[in-house]
């Protein structure tokens, strides 16, 4: 087996090095160098005496492709690759969510020459076939030196560049509503309405697909930590996973936590968000002072509102909801950790009318039949007015 030594790092500093394989799988690591400027999740099992080499090859395996994509093998045809593994280092493992990156040992790479944050990228050919499986671009053409390799998720999606230089993420659909891209829309809103702090989705129709489109909100000194990783710092057990994450928070000097969670909650309340996982919601970091600036604005919205449910089964009055490590808990308990004193519903008037006219304006772009247009439009009308009904009971109660 071909290995050869590589160094992981954060920008422009060493944070270990390591033995990795031909299949892109670390197999030993021979130091150390600082641990502090580890991803989260290495930090957390050096601390906790677990094995880092493991934690190591999960995160690094976690940053690429899912082998669960819609059309997966046919991407990877046309991309020329076996499997999602091999291109995570095509790129030196770069990505728009972080600042991590591997070189061997001794080549001499800086990071301000190669990151995807101020050097420009090949998107085209890229983002056809990510969007669309009956591409016929030739795999010869497609430049795999890309963030487009560390695309996590199930979603079909690809960053490019825009006019004003603005590193874009395109997203398309999976469901068999095609209803994601508005989903991202409506939530955001829903968030300017509400005066939320959110990523921004707009609409696009590229390769005769509906997409949504958001800027990248990280600036090129800043990573994503994920929930997940923050809830894993430490092990108690003798609080609830809220009031845990609420205190691990406000420990690293965060302001407003529960305000900001509720905040996040009302946008999943409104629309049955169903696929809030703990990797889609988190803090942002300085990878340079490791300050922990501020919880991630609201993203990843486009599984909500029934879009995996078919028509005859469609049913807006409750759902399941992720709510940390809990699968149990409906959407409607999210009632209960929304701080509705804090928000003026009446901005919300007008928004279903809204929704009915850019439903309307897509239908014919995504196959969305009148039934099942109007049946969602009513139940996101419906969605209103049980959060008014809540925010009238509460009010009764004070």
């Amino acid at each position: 087996m071909i290995t050869m030594k590589v160094i992981l790092m954060n920008q422009n500093k060493k944070v270990l090095l390591a033995e990795m394989d031909e299949n892109n799988t670390f197999q030993k690591i021979y130091e150390i160098y600082d641990i502090n400027y580890t991803p989260l999740s290495l930090y957390n099992a050096y601390n906790h005496n677990e094995d880092v080499l493991v934690a190591l090859n999960s995160w690094f395996k976690g940053r690429g492709i899912p082998a669960w994509r819609q059309n997966i093998e046919k991407l990877l045809e046309k991309l020329n690759v076996a499997s999602p593994t091999e291109l995570l280092n095509k790129a030196y493992g770069l990505s728009l969510s972080d600042q991590y990156w591997i070189k061997e040992e001794q080549q001499n790479l800086k990071w301000k020459d190669i990151n995807f944050f101020t050097n420009d990228f090949e998107y085209k050919d890229y983002l056809d076939v990510s969007l669309n499986s009956n591409s016929r671009e030739s795999s010869t053409r497609i430049s795999l030196h890309s963030p487009n390799n560390t695309t996590d998720g199930m979603v079909k999606k690809g960053w490019i560049i825009d006019k004003d230089n603005n590193r874009v993420l395109v997203k398309g659909t999976y469901s068999i509503s095609g209803l994601e891209p508005i989903n991202e829309w409506l939530a955001s809103r829903i968030c300017k309405r509400l005066d939320l702090d959110y990523c921004n989705y707009t609409l696009d129709i590229l390769r005769g697909q509906l997409v949504s489109k958001c800027k990248n909100f990280l600036t090129k000194d800043e990573e994503i930590i994920s929930a997940s990783d923050i809830m894993n710092l430490e092990k108690s057990d003798n609080v609830s996973d809220y009031e845990k994450y609420v205190s691990i928070l406000e420990s690293y000097g965060i302001k407003d936590v529960k305000k900001k969670l509720s905040d996040m909650y009302i946008v999943d309340y409104l629309m049955l968000n169903t696929d809030r996982h703990m990797k889609n919601y988190g803090i942002i970091r300085n990878v340079k002072t490791l300050e922990w600036e501020r919880i991630t604005p609201i993203f990843d919205t486009g599984t909500s509102l029934q879009s995996d449910v078919t028509l005859p089964y469609l049913d807006f009055d409750n759902e399941e909801y992720k709510f940390f490590h809990s699968h149990n808990m409906t959407v409607n308990e999210l009632v209960n950790y929304i701080k509705l004193e804090k928000y003026d519903l009446t901005k919300l008037d007008g928004l279903k009318d809204e929704y009915k006219e850019v439903l309307e304006k897509y239908s014919d772009v995504i196959e969305l039949n009148s039934k099942r247009l109007e049946k969602t439009v009513e139940g996101f009308g419906e969605r209103i007015e049980l959060l008014k009904q809540a925010k009238g009971k509460y009010k009764d109660e004070m």
